[in-house]
């Protein structure tokens, strides 16, 4: 009975302290929209809101309270997809829907994986 337990209790820890060598599967995330800088180039002020999402896509977020203020928003775990994309971009319409302005937002956040 106690050779049962040695035995049974060392193959417990040996197999424990194995699962630091191995790292786990992390795949990769990808969210948001991509917004190339060549169709930055062709935004203007004046644009209908319906014309802005015919170039962008639709925006990822909305405002609730300013249906005038959209944002979009791409970010990914692989360097290599995508890698000149904007990463966050502000847009504000007057209350007709028409562009006024847009900014592109620096992130000064840095997730490591």
């Amino acid at each position: 009975m106690k050779t049962a337990f040695l035995t049974l209790s060392i193959f417990l820890v040996s197999t424990l302290s194995a699962c630091t060598f191995f790292k786990p599967y992390k795949p990769t995330l990808t969210q948001g929209t991509v917004v190339k800088p060549d169709v930055l180039q062709a935004l203007q002020p004046g644009l209908m809101a319906d014309q802005v999402v015919e170039l962008l896509g639709p925006p990822l977020g909305q405002d609730p309270f300013n249906k005038n203020h959209w944002e979009y928003v791409f970010y990914t775990t692989d360097p290599e997809f995508q890698p000149n994309a904007i990463k966050h971009l502000v847009l504000n319409f007057d209350d007709e829907q028409y562009l006024i302005d847009w900014k592109q937002v620096k992130s000064t956040v840095n997730i490591k994986r």
